[in-house]
């Protein structure tokens, strides 16, 4: 059993039981050099990130693949059809990283009310939640402990006779903030890719802001640039792009915050990452898989009522942080060195501590 493991994957060993490791850089991979082609050609198992494009071209290179592990919670870097057609088991890290968003959020709309200095409460406030799913239920859970109004929209969950939910033009019309958290699709009836355009923007609440922490193309870039550039939208904090990592450097300026992809980042969240799909592998392979990863208080199994909000302090720190890391990225982004920093300060991201143990 050869496996092959994204380099930026701290993995500690983890799969060394399984078979023999090799590493390659995640970017190179779809265009590999000659070395990283053979070692695509023996691949049994991939580990990968979401730089990593699995496509045909790519599977052609790897005939003995079998095996294939995404450590992310979004897999549209994956042509699903394509791997279920050559008969590939798939593994992803859906709600790993659950908490450090709901993290990120709330410094986000702490950070949009008060700047790099927190001080006033968000309470009193509305909150407008696209997709209610693992990362949308904690983020409602903790906004409302902490005295937001919180509406959701979720059609998907609404046609399935779910209560309490909002349609998308009234989340529009209501809220203060509107988070993002949806799967990045493009066909069928829920349709993300897109869907945050120009016709919505103008519809939205004077003042609104919003916050997108799940993929850059659910947003139309350039009518969202039209929108903070006319006022109709008042800010806007983008952890999310189209063109990763060589994304607009005109955006990169306009948000309010504007980090490279690393929400959902922390030495935790990783580690839960790392340990499901070394348990998916192990499982898949028959052999023994104790980590027990998802325990019941882990999230992506527990409900968001098993772990409190962070405390403004917390919050506070996360918000300094995160202030640093952009203005980081906005300077190297008004040079035109987007790309290079995108990658570096994701990596510095690694060591993020999370803030509800």
């Amino acid at each position: 059993m050869r496996i092959l493991i994204d380099e930026d994957i701290a993995h500690d060993g983890l799969f060394h039981s399984l078979g023999e490791v090799r590493t390659f850089p995640g970017r190179a991979l779809n265009d590999p050099a000659p070395t990283q082609l053979s070692d695509l050609v023996t691949a049994d198992a991939l580990i990968i990130r979401s730089v990593t494009r699995i496509d045909r071209a790519l599977l052609d290179r790897c005939p003995r693949l079998a095996f294939l592990g995404t450590v992310t919670t979004g897999t549209d870097h994956i042509d699903s059809a394509a791997v279920r057609n050559r008969g590939i088991t798939f593994t992803d890290a859906a709600g790993c990283n659950a908490l450090p968003v709901a993290e990120y959020v709330l410094a986000a709309i702490t950070s949009l009310l008060n700047g790099p200095r927190p001080g006033l409460p968000i309470g009193g406030f509305t909150l407008g939640i696209l997709g209610r799913g693992r990362i949308g239920s904690i983020v409602a859970d903790w906004a409302a402990r902490l005295g937001m109004t919180v509406l959701a929209c979720d059609p998907p969950l609404a046609r399935a006779g779910a209560a309490g939910l909002v349609t998308f033009d009234e989340l529009a019309a209501r809220a203060d903030f509107i988070t993002l958290h949806v799967p990045l699709t493009r066909e069928g009836p829920d349709a993300t890719a897109g869907m945050v355009n120009a016709a919505w923007l103008a519809r939205l609440r004077p003042g609104a802001r919003l916050i997108n922490a799940s993929r850059g193309e659910v947003v139309d870039e350039l009518a969202l640039l039209a929108a903070l550039r006319n006022g109709r939208l008042a800010a806007a904090v983008l952890d999310v792009w189209h063109g990763e990592p060589n994304v607009r450097a005109e955006l990169v300026a306009a948000a309010a915050l504007a980090t490279p992809h690393f929400a959902g980042y922390s030495v935790q969240a990783r580690r839960r990452a790392v340990l499901r799909t070394r348990d998916a592998l192990a499982e898949w392979l028959k052999s023994p898989a104790k980590s027990g990863v998802f325990s019941p208080l882990e999230p992506g199994r527990a409900g968001p009522d098993s772990r409190r909000p962070p405390a403004p302090d917390q919050i506070a720190t996360l918000v300094k942080k995160l202030s640093d890391w952009s203005d980081r990225f906005k300077v190297a982004a008004a040079s035109g060195q987007q790309a290079a920093a995108f990658d570096a300060l994701r990596r510095e991201a690694h060591a993020r501590e999370e803030l509800t143990p």
